[in-house]
């Protein structure tokens, strides 16, 4: 037996007279958001107790504020003549054309360098050895680290935009491909 497959446009449309009111949802975090920012604000705890503890604090604020921007619900409003967004109006005859980017979208390679690990006889030989040993893993891993969540974050980063003149406006941004194209697909049909 089969069933019906559930057809999901990635946005809703509410009518009101000739004017549709398009709202959707931004696609938030990655998973690696996840697990990275919850260590690297465990880092932050020891500066709770010293006197530079609005430092955290102030960190903390924004990314949550950064959080808060990629669930963040948005919304446009279509008619036959113009396309409302944030309280502006933009003439569709003077919309030369609508585009979809990724601002993360930019190729990023990494050489290694190659490490070198000074030694001598000795305790302190040993010491310098292994505190140099430790310095370079920790940096391989804070770049590995870095790449993973550039990565994973790029695939909710697409973002509509429309050309109004000389200017590129953006219409919906944090968002999967998927739901990127689904928006662009109803703005072009219009």
């Amino acid at each position: 037996m089969n069933t019906k497959a559930r057809f999901d446009q990635g946005y809703d449309v509410q009518h009101d007279g000739d004017r549709q009111i398009v709202t959707w949802q931004g696609d938030g975090l990655s998973w690696v958001a996840y697990v990275i920012l919850p260590l690297g604000l465990l880092g932050l705890l020891p500066l709770f107790l010293t006197a530079f503890w609005f430092v955290p604090v102030i960190l903390i604020g924004g990314l949550s504020f950064l959080v808060y921007l990629s669930f963040q619900s948005q919304s446009l409003t279509l008619t036959p003549t113009v396309i409302i967004k944030g309280g502006q109006e933009y003439d569709l005859a003077k919309i030369s054309e609508f585009l979809i980017d990724n601002p993360m979208d930019t190729e990023v390679s990494v050489v290694a360098q190659p490490g070198m690990i000074i030694g001598g006889t000795g305790i302190a030989g040993a010491s310098l050895a292994a505190t140099g040993l430790m310095a370079n893993a920790a940096s391989s891993a804070v770049l590995a680290g870095s790449m993973a969540i550039s990565r994973a974050a790029a695939k909710r980063r697409f973002r509509v935009r429309m050309r109004y003149g000389a200017r590129v406006i953006t219409l919906a941004r944090n968002l999967k491909q998927d739901r990127a194209i689904a928006l662009f697909d109803l703005l072009t049909r219009t």
